[in-house]
């Protein structure tokens, strides 16, 4: 298996880790609540997210109708590691959570805040145009749904395979680099 074929990201401060969620890749968008206990209608802001890990929690809770939490995830305005551990804690207690939902939407979610991290950070853009037509991997040893399971060695040694996980960000961020590409595409087009 060749290391060149493919492009794998991890964590924060490593090579290509603005693949991650958590990198700092501030974009606005329109968000809406659902109906609350303090809100009885459903309620649309302008929204902005200082990771793509702010969005996806975010609209876990609004998927769920939990607009409190959906609000504190957006009162965490920072992009550090501890601003994202938060993020991700409250994301795991989002009341009336259903596995079988979050399952049939997740790659929705994901591939929707991942276009918008791109087209709002055109560095970032460019950094995942780059990629050419590599397959994008999360080597996360932890992670077996957004992840490969496995570290980037192990990845190697075990070919593709072997790998653990179900590696949906890698996928979600080849998704928006077709997207974005036929984006690009068109705007030459409708420009001549």
């Amino acid at each position: 298996m060749a290391r060149t074929n493919y492009v794998f990201f991890w964590k924060m401060n490593t090579k290509n880790d603005w693949g991650s969620q958590w990198y700092p890749s501030s974009f606005t968008s329109p968000v809406t609540f659902p109906p609350s206990p303090t809100q009885p209608q459903p309620e649309t802001v302008s929204a902005t997210f200082p990771t793509a890990e702010h969005w996806m929690m975010t609209q876990k809770a609004i998927l769920f109708g939990d607009a409190e939490t959906a609000k504190q995830v957006l009162a965490i305005k920072g992009s550090k590691h501890t601003d994202c551990s938060k993020v991700k804690a409250m994301g795991r207690k989002v009341k009336n959570f259903d596995e079988k939902v979050w399952v049939r939407e997740r790659e929705r979610i994901v591939l929707e805040g991942t276009l918008l991290k791109f087209r709002h950070n055109p560095n970032l853009r460019h950094l995942l145009d780059a990629t050419g037509d590599k397959m994008i991997v999360e080597a996360s040893p932890l992670d077996k749904i957004w992840g490969i399971g496995l570290g980037e060695k192990g990845a190697l040694e075990k070919g593709e395979e072997g790998w653990r996980g179900l590696n949906l960000l890698g996928k979600a961020l080849m998704q928006a680099r077709t997207i974005l590409r036929e984006e690009a595409k068109s705007e030459v087009a409708n420009a001549d």
